[in-house]
């Protein structure tokens, strides 16, 4: 048709078809420049990007490693430092390693002639409108950095907080976990749920027994009853180093039915107050079996016997 038309109009021409190893070679031609590019330019700057990135994430890493060294020297003299310094290196290393990563992003972009800008002031301004959404996730983090400035608490202390009790296992600005040490279960609570906290183990710890013995029981005999059993556990090995007062035995604190309470207090160092508390136990209700004293309890009913009637 077109061959047609050129006939009866000589203005109009025919298109020049390129051919198709012509094509091909410019093809090839630009690739080859790009790789020359890439090669001579792109890949060195990369390089370095790479090398700064790794050397900032050894300074990071030696930074923490030296964090935990000093956290295993104060181990010895004071826990809660020790803790402390710990709880600070887990930090220190995820923030670290978090804003690393993003200015090498952001320079690799730069290399391959990416306008970081735009980006830069989209997530601005998505930031800021994301900021009126997520004002919890900034409370986090402001709480999170007053937890660790006011030492509250540290890595494997005893708390209680959000209502929640267990073991701190990782702690970073934004969370805290939990593990209960009864059941394994993982509390994930955010900084800006911790209002109150409730630290078991900072410096010493207080264990209160609560012994229930039959009404009928002499007194002044499970008093000193009480004393010999918390003595002996005291005195073992393996709680030598755990107790930091001797155990007092406070006497008759209630009693209910046939149920009279004796509370025993034992002050211990942090964390160490179960491990006794069970052992004291286990003595007590073995004491108990001894000498057939029997067990309070609430709801048991007793009559004295009536006195005999005596004569005018």
């Amino acid at each position: 048709m077109l061959e047609l038309l050129c006939m009866f109009s000589p203005n109009i021409s025919l298109p020049v078809a390129i051919p198709h190893e012509r094509m091909i070679d410019r093809m090839t031609d630009a690739w080859s420049n790009d790789l020359v590019v890439l090669v001579n330019d792109k890949l060195p700057k990369m390089i370095v990007v790479v090398i700064v990135a790794y050397v900032l994430y050894r300074l990071i890493h030696l930074a923490t490693r030296r964090l935990h060294w000093l956290a295993k020297q104060d181990m010895v003299v004071k826990a809660s430092r020790s803790a402390q310094l710990t709880t600070l290196a887990s930090v220190v290393e995820a923030a670290g390693l978090g804003l690393i990563a993003f200015i090498a992003i952001i320079h690799t972009l730069e290399i391959f002639n990416i306008n970081v800008a735009p980006l830069l002031a989209s997530a601005g301004v998505a930031g800021l409108a994301i900021g009126f959404g997520a004002q919890t996730i900034v409370h986090d983090v402001i709480n999170g950095m007053l937890i660790l400035v006011e030492n509250q608490f540290n890595l494997g202390d005893v708390i209680k907080a959000a209502g929640f009790l267990g073991t701190v296992e990782q702690m970073t600005l934004r969370k805290t976990v939990l593990r209960d040490g009864s059941n394994g279960t993982i509390y994930v609570i955010p900084n800006s749920q911790i209002t109150t906290v409730s630290n078991y183990s900072r410096d010493w710890s207080t264990m209160q027994i609560n012994i229930s013995v039959d009404y009928r029981e002499d007194t002044d005999r499970i008093l000193a009853l009480l004393r010999d059993l918390a003595q002996q556990v005291v005195k073992e090995e393996s709680f030598a180093g755990a107790v930091q007062a001797d155990p007092v035995v406070l006497g008759v604190d209630s009693f209910k039915g046939s149920e009279v309470i004796y509370p025993v207090v034992f002050r211990t160092k942090a964390n160490m107050q179960w491990d006794l508390s069970r052992e004291y136990r286990r003595r007590v209700k073995m004491a108990f079996e001894q000498n057939r004293i029997l067990p309070g309890d609430p709801l048991r009913i007793f009559n004295y016997p009536e006195k005999e009637s005596r004569p005018a």
